[in-house]
């Protein structure tokens, strides 16, 4: 039997705002942090190829792989055009919504399937930082509004309610994508980072206090140096974080 799949989720956002939606197929998921030492590609190259319809996204995709590699000492990017690839990335209009496998699950993907799919965009700067998301699952990011040390207090009957009638989501569903925190052994954090591009944009209607985190469009210094403390070479072995790892 294969190992569970893990893929994105997402809260609803304006049309102006990227956003991101777990893969058609029904997945489990289990309890992750910031970044996930056991999703870490092995030291060396991966090898990424693009199935995408149009030399835009195809440059705005290659652009945010460029922002990303310049912080992975230990690993790089092969990127090809097709669909053989570690990392498949496609914008088929097949697929719904913008979503990624996690790390090294993506070797549990059949190789006729994506393992990351990005919804068209007329707005390159949308586009650009929703690849830039996903390009962070795809290296074994996780969500930091999920981080143990946000300071996100939300609205959660809001949320409960407004999820629930756009998603379709119950209650169990929404507090293992939204409000969950997590720690465990393959946890790897920096402090939290509201400038993270792995952060949700949150709206005041969303919390009590009515405190938004707006839309990132870049690596913040937290992304750098996290990516960067993952990719070390030779620092991570089998998938278990050095208890003296966090920077």
């Amino acid at each position: 039997m294969s190992s569970p799949i893990h893929v994105s989720t997402f809260i609803p956002r304006p049309s102006d705002m990227p956003g991101e939606t777990s893969a058609s197929n029904p997945v489990s998921r289990t309890k992750r942090g910031i970044a996930d030492t056991s999703k870490r590609w092995p030291d060396g190259i991966v090898n990424i190829a693009l199935d995408l319809r149009d030399n835009r996204s195809k440059a705005l995709v290659i652009d945010a792989l460029r922002e990303w590699a310049h912080h992975t000492p230990a690993l790089r990017f092969n990127v090809v055009d097709g669909k053989d690839g570690d990392i498949r990335i496609t914008d088929d209009e097949g697929f719904q919504g913008s979503w990624s496998v996690v790390g090294i699950d993506a070797k549990d993907m059949p190789l006729d399937e994506p393992t990351m799919h990005l919804d068209r965009n007329d707005d390159s700067a949308v586009f650009r930082a929703t690849a830039l998301h996903e390009i962070g699952h795809a290296l074994g990011m996780e969500h930091e509004h999920q981080h143990p040390a946000n300071t996100i207090n939300w609205d959660k009957d809001y949320v409960y309610r407004s999820i629930n009638e756009s998603q379709g989501w119950d209650k169990d569903m929404i507090d293992l994508h939204i409000f969950s925190t997590y720690t465990g052994p393959n946890v790897l954090q920096t402090p939290y980072d509201t400038r993270s591009i792995m952060h949700y944009a949150t709206y005041a209607d969303e919390t009590i206090d009515g405190q938004e985190v707006p839309q990132n469009y870049s690596l913040s210094k937290g992304d750098q140096t996290i990516i960067r403390t993952l990719y070390t070479p030779r620092r991570f072995k089998g998938g278990d974080a050095d208890s003296s790892a966090n920077p």
